[in-house]
């Protein structure tokens, strides 16, 4: 037995209908995992960025060029955080965060 796994979930927000969309989870977010993802994300007959031009990101280093380059293909910009944005306002996406985190431990 392994004991505790953690896994870690990307997901999409549309900033405008806050529509919540599970890209993918796995105990390893490797760059072979991002870069599916990113071909998922802008499947031209049903990826959530379809009709979509930009993805903001924070500075994880699990985006990687490849995954920015997968996007960008597609018509897709990324547009990374400014540094030192933990000290804004939470964004939507930790409150999603938050709530799931609540929804499952509670």
């Amino acid at each position: 037995m392994r004991g505790l796994v953690t896994y870690y979930t990307l997901f999409v927000i549309d900033l405008k209908t806050r529509r919540v969309h599970i890209a993918g989870s796995t105990p390893n977010p490797d760059e072979a995992f991002m870069a599916q993802i990113a071909r998922n994300l802008t499947d031209a007959i049903d990826g959530f960025l379809l009709p979509h031009r930009f993805l903001i990101c924070d500075r994880d280093t699990k985006f990687t060029d490849q995954f920015r380059r997968i996007l960008g293909v597609s018509g897709v910009d990324t547009i990374l955080t400014p540094t030192g944005h933990q000290t804004a306002t939470p964004s939507p996406s930790d409150s999603f965060a938050r709530s799931r985190r609540s929804a499952s431990t509670g």
